[in-house]
């Protein structure tokens, strides 16, 4: 059950980004408790309602437009993801940080160590760029690209970069 619950996770980020390149309003109601998909609601409600400390990029464009969405895991463990979109270039930046305690492998290919020592992978593909790590209990990805995600917006390097400027 935890290994499925993970390969869902994972296979959410592709959906998850074509639904924040979006660029329309939302209007739909922010309580989050029967929520069956994410819905945009402030950083400040978002954070309100995570158990642990969000912590947030520096992000290397200009923010026009910041959302934030509490995903459905059915109770299973908490999971925020935080927009950052730049709309006049085509260009986001997406944080999902969760606390599941899920102890499988992750995908991609093995990378660079963080400053604060956390092992990264490279996830990305000709799409998006992202990485994924693991610190004090949270699981992070941190996701990029532009011209609606037909390419990756910064390479594994940068990804790298913007992740340390979370510790």
């Amino acid at each position: 059950m935890k290994a499925v619950t993970k390969l869902l996770f994972l296979c959410m980020i592709p959906l998850l980004l074509s639904a924040c390149l979006q660029n329309s309003e939302s209007n739909q109601p922010t309580n989050t408790s029967d929520l069956k998909s994410p819905v945009n609601i402030s950083f400040e409600e978002a954070k309100a309602k995570i158990p642990f400390e969000v912590k947030q990029p520096s992000v290397p464009f200009h923010v026009t437009q910041q959302s934030a969405r509490i995903l459905d895991t059915n109770g299973e463990f908490d999971a925020i993801e935080i927009t950052y979109a730049n709309s006049d270039e085509g260009m986001n930046l997406i944080i999902m940080i969760t606390n599941s305690q899920i102890d499988t492998p992750p995908n991609g290919k093995k990378g660079l160590k963080l400053t604060n020592g956390s092992q990264t992978w490279d996830q990305g593909n000709e799409h998006v760029s992202a990485i994924y790590w693991r610190t004090e209990g949270l699981t992070y990805s941190l996701i990029s690209g532009k011209n609606n995600n037909l390419e990756p917006l910064y390479d594994y390097q940068t990804l790298i970069d913007i992740a340390n400027t979370l510790n």
